[in-house]
């Protein structure tokens, strides 16, 4: 439509090349993971991702996306946590020209943009009610209003929503919606962390590393044993991401061509003793909340850096530093 603003980024969606075949398995869970994605891309149903941050769950939807009648359509993602409270609205379904002190022109929403195609919904227990509602309408009755318009707008796309928080207590707590909750999930995957995963850190770093020769310039061959072993008994809080964000300042930071143990900066690692096993919640919660605060200190409480480090995002930290209660010192 003429005069609307139409970002670019929706075409660039729609040439996004990840692929299910594209994506490291080296484990039965993550293979798990990736099987029912796989049944699940070509019928059209809304999925939910469930899993840690940094795990990949960004990835696995573009996959689902690549794989179904949609793919030549746009592929929208939206972080729900990294969106202020009172901006989410007009990011979900845009905004009329004068809407807000701001709003000097028409803005097309994420629902709008991905009309035909698919929107990934990530973080969605970062969601406000309000929001939640709205999101609902627009799900349910495939309809909604720009911010400031009174037109009624009509949409069809996929849903794909993804979080890491347990939506069983938001439910219980009444701070996420039940018939949202039953809408976006006809079909749920679980994602493992990557300290499930452990195969998979090897042929990832190797990855991550040509990734970093090919962008920085770098000439790093492989990882010294050591350094692998070092990894292998990392607990690796911030999952794949954190894997990522470590290979790449090892590879910068490498005097050589060899990564070595003391490029990587882990900081805490997992001692055989310690070693983590399926559903143990409190042993991971404190080991995560052990490497945040080391991690913290190393940095002298620069967040920016530590969420770097970590491989999470900013909001993502400071939920983690008020959930174990992590305090500056003095």
């Amino acid at each position: 439509m003429a005069g609307q603003d139409q970002p670019t980024i929706t075409s660039a969606y729609r040439s996004v090349g990840v692929t299910f075949e594209s994506l490291v398995c080296n484990s039965d869970k993550f293979r798990e993971a990736l099987r029912l994605a796989t049944s699940a891309a070509g019928k059209d149903v809304s999925i939910l991702l469930l899993g840690e941050t940094g795990t990949g769950k960004n990835l696995i939807a573009q996959a689902i996306h690549n794989a179904s009648r949609r793919r030549d359509k746009p592929f929208v993602s939206v972080n729900c946590s990294a969106i202020p409270d009172s901006l989410l609205e007009a990011e979900l379904f845009g905004s009329e020209k004068g809407a807000y002190t701001s709003a000097d022109k028409l803005r097309r929403g994420k629902f709008e943009l991905a009309d035909k195609g698919t929107l990934f919904l990530d973080e969605i227990g970062d969601m406000t009610a309000v929001a939640q509602a709205k999101v609902l309408r627009a799900f349910e009755y495939k309809q909604f209003e720009r911010v400031g318009g009174e037109e009624t707008l009509h949409t069809d796309v996929r849903i794909i929503a993804a979080t890491n928080r347990p939506l069983d207590q938001l439910l219980t707590s009444g701070k996420f919606r039940e018939d949202l909750f039953y809408r976006m999930n006809e079909f749920t995957i679980e994602v493992p962390p990557l300290r499930e995963r452990m195969p998979e850190i090897e042929p990832l770093a190797k990855k991550f590393i040509q990734e970093c020769n090919e962008r920085f310039g770098t000439h790093i061959k492989g990882i010294e044993p050591g350094a692998l072993k070092s990894m292998q008994s990392h607990s690796w809080p911030g999952n794949v991401r954190e894997l990522r964000a470590v290979i790449k300042r090892a590879s910068v930071a490498a005097p050589g061509d060899m990564i070595r143990a003391d490029d990587l900066r882990l900081g805490v690692s997992v001692t055989p003793t310690e070693k983590l096993q399926p559903g143990d919640d409190l042993s991971i919660a404190a080991m995560e909340a052990r490497h945040i605060d080391q991690v913290l200190r190393k940095t002298g409480w620069n967040k920016k850096e530590t969420s770097a480090l970590l491989g999470v995002s900013r909001p993502t930290l400071d939920r983690k530093i008020t959930e174990y209660n992590l305090k500056k010192p003095d």
